[in-house]
């Protein structure tokens, strides 16, 4: 049987990351993005990728006509996307506007990755005749209470309460008629 030392050795994890840094890099940066991801031990990281300059970065959508540097980090210590966004930040001396760090798993990355994958173009919907589905006007609006207020109605009907229902009274043997006749106050 195997001890829990040799299941946590054997349990080695990575965490990886995506490091987005927008605009133009100082010089080094790369080095000193390094040299400052040491303290979580890292694994790897890969070279920047640029993207080309955009009106509104997908990351970014408060800067204007700026370039997007994307790394791709791995490490074996646990963290967050917080604390590691914090910390590199000060260290890397990037503006916490032009810095974003985003995990493995995290929902918007995979939701962009989505968007990217497919070669379709986007099209809006508000922009279509029909914008698909059944039509839900008899659910909304003044039918919508009228329906709800008969549900209230039935529901009201069929739930009859009687609190007294089952109460026989007289039948207490535990409760006398010599409690509470005495005052707190000066007995």
């Amino acid at each position: 049987m195997k001890t829990f030392k040799d299941f946590l050795t054997e349990s080695k994890k990575t965490y990886k990351f995506v490091i987005r840094v927008a605009g133009e890099l100082p010089e080094g940066f790369d080095n000193k993005l390094e040299t400052n991801l040491q303290k979580f031990d890292l694994v790897n990281i890969s070279k920047g990728k640029k993207t080309p300059i955009q009106e509104r970065p997908l990351d970014f959508p408060q800067l204007q006509n700026t370039e997007v540097t994307h790394f791709e980090a791995e490490v074996n210590y646990p963290t967050t996307n917080a604390v590691l966004q914090e910390y590199l930040g000060s260290c890397c001396s990037i503006a916490k506007s032009h810095l974003i760090v985003r995990g493995e798993n995290d929902p918007l990355e995979s939701q962009q990755d989505d968007r990217m994958s497919s070669n379709e173009p986007y099209e809006s919907l508000l922009n279509t005749e029909d914008m698909g589905g059944e039509s839900a006007q008899e659910s909304v609006a003044g039918n919508r209470v009228m329906d709800l207020l008969k549900e209230l109605d039935k529901a009201r009907q069929e739930r009859v309460i009687d609190p007294v229902d089952g109460v026989k009274p007289g039948e207490s043997k535990d409760i006398d008629s010599t409690e509470n006749t005495t005052s707190p106050i000066g007995s």
